[in-house]
């Protein structure tokens, strides 16, 4: 048996002669990571560096926008004091601190460099009291309770009394508590013989029917349920027919749900 032999020519593998050059691209990559790395740390020193730093030590605090609020509460509230550094200090979280007090309904926070620091807020604005249990709690135009009544604060709000339900909701459960709202509402745009000055009290009896006690006046004025802008109407024009008669005195109670949209008074024995 015979046998051939010839020469056979060797053919190269796609990527064996190339593949010293796969890692061409490695040193420089290596390069620029390691660049990056090199520029966080030194950001990171030079942070450090600036939050230790006396020249940015807060000197002065600017607070505008209190009403009600004092600005030494404010300032109790962010956290922040003539220690803290400028440099260091978190924006974002001092306005989140802020705004987490019940009277504060937005907050703005901003740097003044080198060491000055500004903090405005917008109060909320109550137009009325809840009482729950004896406990006072301010309650905004939309029903929302958002702070206890301190001891130390002047009661010059209606109070709001017999709601069972929670405040800022819907209120299907008891929709008395939105007429209060509502009738209160009225009572603000300043008519003279009925201002919501004048109102000490509005309760909310049994089936949700409102009863009005005014300030220094005994006896209740009862407004029933629905269509409060009539009743508020009307219930102003007798108060002023009452004012200018001078009959006060005389008056046991006023009765705005009487048929025909009559308005009933009740008069004291003799």
């Amino acid at each position: 048996m015979s046998r051939q032999y010839g020469n056979r020519r060797y053919q190269p593998q796609r990527g064996d002669y190339r593949s010293s050059g796969a890692f061409q691209w490695l040193g420089p990559l290596l390069g620029v990571i390691l660049a990056l790395l090199m520029l966080v740390a030194l950001g990171f020193v030079a942070y450090q560096g600036l939050s230790r730093s006396d020249f940015f030590q807060i000197t002065a605090i600017n607070i505008e926008g209190c009403n009600r609020v004092s600005k030494e509460r404010i300032l109790e509230w962010s956290g922040v004091d003539i220690h803290s550094n400028l440099a260091a200090l978190s924006v974002k979280e001092v306005k989140a601190r802020v705004e987490s007090q019940g009277w504060v309904e937005a907050a703005e926070v901003r740097r003044e460099w080198p060491n000055r620091l500004f903090i405005g807020i917008k109060e909320r604005v109550p137009v009325a009291m809840l009482n729950r249990g004896g406990r006072l709690i301010y309650l905004e135009r939309n029903g929302q309770a958002f702070a206890a009544v301190e001891s130390s604060d002047d009661l010059d709000f209606p109070v709001i009394s017999g709601f069972s339900g929670e405040p800022g909701g819907s209120g299907e459960n008891q929709p008395g508590f939105r007429e209060a709202l509502q009738f209160l509402q009225y009572a603000a745009r300043g008519n003279r013989n009925l201002p919501v000055q004048n109102i000490s009290e509005i309760n909310i009896g049994g089936g949700d029917e409102l009863v009005v006690f005014l300030l220094s006046r005994p006896f209740p004025i009862r407004l029933g349920r629905g269509d409060m802008k009539n009743k508020y109407e009307r219930l102003s024009a007798v108060l002023g027919g009452i004012y200018k008669r001078r009959e006060f005195t005389g008056v046991s109670y006023i009765d705005v749900t009487y048929r025909d949209n009559q308005v009933l008074v009740g008069l004291t024995d003799g």
